[in-house]
């Protein structure tokens, strides 16, 4: 029952993440569409990671007071309006402020929320896995969100691809609510202590090194997120591969290889430690991603592969980073801290894309964007070491 259960809550999960990065998979067409400069096209993106930081503090919030159940469903049925409304009516640059803002909204309540029902279903010996497989659902989502908005793009048109990842929510969440149908909704938070007591959990050394280590995980991998898709389709051009094929290798690169390390770094930390794996993850994800943007300069196989490689470090230690949070922060408070956490980790990511679109602009280099998302990956290593060895 446990199992299938989880099954279900990885596809909702999976097909909820098709509508999250329709944007960025379109971004090549959509800066010539709508004619935005980098900087632009970057406020865009940083638009939905804000909203997504909001509604995960609000959401992580409420799920410690209605239960993590009930926000969940109600966030994925309303990200199935949020990704339709995209796709209809975002047809410029202002329009699709306000509307990737709602869709940002719908992703965020629903993320925490599936990270605490996990922590509600699988004990902690098998958790690190199960983290994993969920994360690598969501990375799936991803994976076909860019392929199927590209590609669509590439094809026909910007406004089919957005079309095209806006089915996925409602796949998504009727898996969820065939996944919850006999669970309980749990409410901990009738528990707490107060907030003295939430406080001093999130103020407790593990907590604050977790923390930093998230904000700067999040300052990197949503930057990369952003603008890896726009960096390789203008890489691999010269391959000659047709819109599908670069299509298919962008999306692989950015997400396919994120489903390999969610799944393979959950069954490290379970076997050799949550420390280890979060060090070794960000150490490469840091040094991978300083070097991705000057890899242009060498050979669009080298790129690609570099590519590969930074997003496989930069989203492996995810997971591991969520799991070690709900052993060390009580279930009373999980919520509340994951929320706090969010809204920080969530609040550098929106500034992320921004940012790397500045440094494109003044610099005409990708180099110096991508070396700034990498000292992401060194401020991480920074605070993993620091962790208690167990």
């Amino acid at each position: 029952m446990i199992r299938t259960r989880l099954r279900l809550l990885s596809l909702s999960r999976a097909g909820t993440c098709i509508a999250a990065m329709a944007y960025a998979g379109a971004l090549p067409y959509l800066r010539a569409a709508w004619g935005m400069d980098a900087a632009t096209a970057g406020s865009v993106q940083s638009v939905y990671n804000f909203s997504v930081a909001i509604a995960l503090l609000v959401g992580s919030w409420a799920a410690d007071r209605v239960g993590a159940k009930r926000v969940f469903l109600i966030s994925s049925w309303a990200a199935v309006a949020a990704a339709a409304l995209m796709a209809l009516f975002a047809r410029s640059h202002d329009s699709a402020l306000v509307l990737i803002a709602l869709v940002g909204v719908t992703q965020g309540g629903a993320y925490t929320p599936a990270l605490m029902l996990v922590a509600e279903l699988v004990p902690p010996d098998r958790r690190g896995r199960a983290m994993g497989l969920l994360l690598a659902a969501g990375s799936t989502g991803y994976l076909l969100s860019v392929f199927g908005s590209l590609g669509g793009a590439a094809l026909l048109d910007y406004r089919w691809g957005l079309g095209l990842c806006a089915l996925g929510p409602l796949v998504g969440a009727a898996a969820g609510t065939l996944a919850l149908k006999s669970h309980p909704n749990v409410v901990h938070g009738r528990k707490t202590g107060g907030t003295d007591g939430l406080m001093s959990t999130f103020l407790a050394p593990v907590s604050l090194l977790l923390t930093l280590g998230y904000v700067a995980h999040a300052w990197e991998v949503l930057g990369l997120w952003a603008w890896m898709p726009a960096f390789l389709a203008a890489t691999l051009t010269d391959l000659g591969l047709g819109p599908l094929g670069l299509g298919l290798l962008v999306a692989a690169a950015v997400h396919l290889s994120g489903v390999v390390a969610t799944l393979a770094m959950g069954h490290a930390s379970d076997r050799w430690g949550r420390r280890a794996v979060l060090v070794a993850a960000a150490l490469f994800s840091g040094l991978l991603s300083s070097a991705l943007g000057w890899s242009a300069a060498w050979h669009p196989l080298a790129a690609l592969a570099i590519a590969c490689l930074a997003s496989f470090a930069a989203y492996g230690d995810s997971g591991v980073l969520s799991t070690a949070m709900t052993e060390a922060v009580p279930a009373r408070h999980l919520g509340t801290v994951l929320a706090l956490r969010s809204i920080l980790g969530f609040g550098a990511g929106a500034v992320s894309p921004l940012a790397f679109g500045a440094v494109l602009d003044h610099t005409g280099q990708w180099g110096w964007s991508f070396a700034a998302l990498g000292v992401g990956g060194l401020v991480a290593v920074s605070a993993a070491l620091a962790l208690p060895r167990r």
